[in-house]
């Protein structure tokens, strides 16, 4: 989750028919091409960039592919499928160099696009006509112009893979194209190639899909935060149509067990799990009976397992995955179950904020079966880590009040940013940009009117349904009513805004919101602040 969700990526366009069997950007000067291995500290940086987009995808039912540089000009790059290869030139890593503070993003933009050739299996129609040649089928496949479509995949998919690892490579790509063509001395219209004027045009094309992908997904995200549960699930959806990873199952499983467990009581769950910080946010108010309420949770949470699950399948290795699912299982009551889960991910856990929400749940576990003694222990041992979920625990156990745990100054005045009026926004909305996300379900992006923030709405049902937020850039200045700024440290904003009614976990942070003064702030792992919000929303 994070805001991760900026607007980005990329990339380039490949050729649309085989070249010796390869994908790749431009024709090989050499028939006889051979490879020549560089190694150090390019290979180095290319491998880094690489890996994280490999761990991103999470396919783990598919053999990693190899990255390989290479010394020669070759196609600039290209992914081979019968040696499972990703070759990159040296010469196009220099070129990517060129773009300075970007140059980790233009390389990302070309290897994430290659990568999803393999994970898409762009393959497929070459392996079918090769061996089965002498098919009418296959010799009608053969002469089918796919190759166009499998290319603007490989742009905006393989954009939002390169986004969702964090890399901001929107708008680099046609840049990219100009100078691979200049510094390869190519022809603008290449044999077997489309011109360089219509690849530009696809670029351009395949940005605008991947541009409205990232609006859904940042607006999936902070629906969640917000506690729109129902609307951030139709969100999730969207996006699952077109990408699959490890994340985005992740955080649709997230968001589906968030909203199982509003469906508590706080008597029924006393305790908090590494999923929120405090159970007073759950809704207890509900006109359902409790039958009826116990129904549509397990519901929600039997769908938070299904994401869980696929999550783990795309990548057996994502410790997350089995915190969360052993939340599920524990939200349940199987608990037998939950325990299995959290030992099979204590495992794979390297990151000490993980391995620490794992003791905490275990020691949720162990206070739902009356072991007091060793849910204080567990607790215990995970706040020497500085874990804040323990510290509530350990309160709620000891029959510490929850008002003072809990307690929230009072708001005073109107939180704003940019000293830019939400209210006058909503009253003629007017988003740089909207997508349908369902029939009569829209999400909308604007920063045009904005310096050091942007906003993003969702609205449904002709507008009666929305949620307006705006949230600052890392260059914003400004500060809250109460002094707050980027960078400052979690016991400051708790200082001034008093303990958050609501606390969401997500990868390396946290988020604290505070819905009467309608503002919230996400925090580092540094547990500083690195950005902060306003907004607004109907009632749910």
């Amino acid at each position: 989750m994070k805001p991760t969700i900026l607007i980005l990526p990329i990339l380039v366009l490949i050729s649309f028919q085989a070249q010796g069997q390869a994908f790749a950007f431009a024709p090989s000067r050499d028939a006889n091409e051979a490879t020549e291995y560089v190694r150090g500290y390019k290979l180095a940086v290319a491998q880094k960039v690489f890996d994280a987009l490999v761990r991103a995808r999470g396919d783990i039912s598919m053999q990693k592919p190899t990255l390989v540089l290479n010394k020669k000009d070759g196609r600039i790059a290209c992914f081979n499928p019968d040696l499972l290869q990703v070759i990159l030139d040296e010469k196009a890593y220099d070129l990517c160099t060129t773009f300075g503070k970007d140059s980790l993003n233009a390389l990302a933009s070309i290897l994430a696009h290659e990568l999803i050739h393999y994970y898409e299996k762009h393959d497929w129609s070459r392996n079918f006509v090769r061996q089965n040649e002498n098919l009418e089928t296959s010799r009608n496949l053969e002469n089918l112009d796919e190759g166009k479509k499998q290319e603007t995949q490989a742009d905006y998919i393989g954009g939002f893979l390169a986004f969702s690892v964090g890399y901001n490579t929107y708008g680099i790509m046609p840049e990219f194209l100009k100078k691979a063509y200049k510094a390869y001395d190519l022809s603008d219209d290449l044999p077997g190639y489309p011109s360089l004027t219509d690849r530009l045009s696809m670029v351009e094309a395949a940005m605008d899909i991947l541009q409205e992908l990232q609006i859904v997904f940042e607006t999936a995200n902070l629906l969640t935060i917000l506690g729109n549960y129902a609307d951030a699930a139709t969100y999730h959806g969207k996006i699952l149509k077109t990408y699959q990873s490890r994340e985005i199952y992740n955080n649709a499983g997230v968001n589906a067990a968030l909203a199982g467990l509003a469906l508590f009581d706080p008597n029924e769950m006393p305790f908090v799990l590494p999923l929120e910080l405090d159970p007073k946010s759950r809704l207890v108010s509900l006109k359902n009976n409790d039958s009826e309420k116990a129904a549509r949770r397990n519901t929600l949470l039997r769908l938070a397992l299904e994401h869980f699950e696929r999550a783990v399948q795309l990548d057996e290795n994502y410790p997350p995955a089995y915190l969360n699912k052993a939340c599920a299982l524990a939200l349940l009551g199987e608990l037998e179950d939950a325990d299995y889960c959290i030992r099979k991910g204590k495992k794979k856990s390297s990151s000490p904020q993980i391995a620490s929400d794992f003791i905490v749940l275990e020691g949720v576990i162990a206070a739902l079966q009356k072991d007091s003694l060793g849910a204080l222990k567990s607790w215990e041992q995970a706040q020497k880590q500085g874990n804040a979920w323990a510290k509530v625990n350990i309160a709620t156990l000891q029959n510490a009040s929850r008002h003072a745990v809990n307690a929230v100054i009072p708001a005073k005045g109107l939180e704003e940013i940019e000293q830019y009026q939400l209210g006058d926004f909503l009253q003629k909305p007017q988003p740089d940009r909207t997508v349908e996300v369902e029939p009569k379900i829209f999400c909308g992006f604007s920063q045009s009117q904005l310096k050091q923030s942007r906003l993003l709405i969702h609205y449904a049902n002709k507008g009666k349904d929305y949620v307006l937020v705006q949230e600052t850039k890392p260059n914003y200045t400004g500060l809250t009513l109460r002094g707050i700024g980027l960078g400052t440290g979690q016991d400051k904003v708790l200082e001034a805004y008093g303990k958050a009614p609501r606390h969401i976990a997500i990868l390396g942070g946290s988020v604290w919101v505070y819905p009467e003064t309608n503002i919230f702030f996400r925090f580092s792992p540094q547990l500083k602040v690195e950005s902060w919000g306003v907004y607004r929303k109907s009632s749910l």
